[in-house]
């Protein structure tokens, strides 16, 4: 076992009576991750019956930095009481880092705003890289929960590592928190499902689908070309879109599915070019996002079809690089830092306050994760090692957030969401942002 480095938390505090009076006194409170491919693993027998987990030491101080391979604790200071310990898992290394630092951010924010301190007990957080790499994922998610000794982990950026995941979690009893990826099967498949498992993201084509029947009923476009990236999550998100789409009247004009990181779409706008359509629906995330609305406005098809498409299109992190390559983009999606809501105020304030910038989708989906784990520790007095109550109570979880209400499913224990209607606009400070133009309330993942 490698030494464990202790790190003092840092970095600017929130004024926490302010934030906590601003969401109302209770318990404070794709990028192309949501995603990714592998194989699915068998499913798995009933669960087995839970255990407490086993309490041991937390590791030393240590005096040198850690190696490479070893996790990195974040913790406060020691406390009395043995600390809970939450393990987070993302891709902090490779194409999603910048993914996995803003849910990361999100979950730091609630936690700090509550001293790090649930019920009298400390929470220390044990950090480790995936690399979005399942086989990776699967090595460094057995680490913490048998070496470092996790009660609860809060991670998968990548659908791949996720499911790569799910048999040793729910075989081993892991009270788990999935606050991105989006592999429907995770909570829509009964053979798949586990009462450990609860996400607070989405599941691939949950938030798509309803911009289908909006796209007829309020933009006016009877044929639609659909283009995403060629891997899982691109074509769960495009098949959801389509069926809704077409259910409402709708007729598929063309498909066209370039691969993960294109760096020249030239050849793929060429087809869209030569096809008949309305419009062109659209899923690509990151560096690829980045690209092809530029290349999109460059080759002149936006003039020729209105680009629609999933919000991780024109995500707040890139938004300012395509500039205006994404005016009048219009996109589906559970968040806008622009919800009219004193609760999204309160959450966008707080976020800028600690991080100099306003928050992205996954900013909001890390702040769900840590609340939501917070409120269920809360519920069972910072008991965690009763393990059925501790699922209970995050069975349970409800709060009015900064996106509207949060409740799970009480079949899937996947989020139910308000999916917002956006449309990119020039905001009054000379900044683009997705203004809110509409919204589809109650959408759970078995409702499509």
């Amino acid at each position: 076992m490698g030494r464990v480095d202790r790190i003092q938390l840092a970095g600017i505090r929130l004024h926490r009576r302010t934030f906590l009076a601003a969401l109302g006194g209770a318990a404070l409170s794709g990028l192309l991750a949501a995603c990714g491919g592998g194989a699915t693993p068998t499913p798995t027998s009933a669960p087995p019956t839970p255990t407490p987990a086993q309490a041991t030491p937390t590791p030393a101080s240590a005096s040198t930095p850690a190696a490479a391979a070893t996790p990195t604790i974040i913790s406060s200071p020691a406390a009395a009481a043995e600390p809970i310990r939450i393990g987070l898992i993302h891709g902090y290394t490779g194409v999603f880092a910048a993914l996995a630092e803003n849910l990361t951010n999100g979950i730091r924010l609630h936690f700090d705003s509550i001293d790090n301190t649930v019920a009298g007990r400390k929470v220390e957080f044990v950090q480790e890289d995936d690399a979005s790499n399942p086989e990776q994922g699967l090595t460094k998610t057995k680490q913490l929960v048998e070496r470092d000794r996790v009660h609860l982990i809060i991670g998968y950026n990548h659908s791949g590592v996720a499911l790569a995941c799910r048999d040793f979690l729910h075989e081993a009893g892991v009270p788990t928190i999935i606050d991105n990826a989006g592999a429907a099967a995770l909570t829509r498949d009964p053979q798949r499902r586990s009462p450990y498992i609860f996400r607070v993201s989405f599941a691939n084509g949950q938030y798509e689908w309803p911009l289908g029947p909006y796209a007829v009923e309020q933009l006016g476009y009877k044929r639609l070309i659909f283009t995403a990236s060629d891997f899982v999550a691109g074509h769960e998100k495009a098949d959801a879109i389509k069926k809704a789409f077409q259910n409402a009247g709708g007729e598929i004009a063309g498909e066209v599915y370039p691969i993960l990181d294109t760096a020249d779409f030239a050849p793929f706008l060429q087809r869209i070019q030569q096809m008949q359509a309305d419009a062109v629906w659209a899923f690509f995330a990151g560096a690829d996002a980045v690209r092809f609305v530029q290349q999109y406005n460059d080759f002149g098809l936006k003039d020729q079809f209105p680009l629609i498409g999933v919000g991780d299109l024109v995500d707040e992190a890139y938004l300012d690089q395509q500039g205006d390559a994404a005016l009048g983009v219009v996109t589906s999606l559970h968040y806008s830092p622009y919800i009219d809501s004193p609760e999204n105020k309160a959450f966008v304030d707080a976020y800028r306050a600690k991080y100099g910038r306003i928050p992205n989708q996954f900013a909001y989906q890390g702040y769900l994760a840590g609340r939501v784990a917070a409120e269920a520790l809360a519920k069972v007095q910072g008991r965690v090692e009763d393990k059925q109550a501790f699922l209970k109570a995050l069975k349970d979880v409800q709060f009015v957030g900064p996106a509207g209400p949060f409740r799970f499913h009480p079949e899937t224990q996947n989020v139910i969401l308000t999916v917002y209607f956006r449309r990119v606009e020039r905001l009054p400070d000379g900044s683009l942002g997705n203004v809110v133009i509409g919204k589809h309330e109650n959408v759970d993942d078995l409702s499509f």
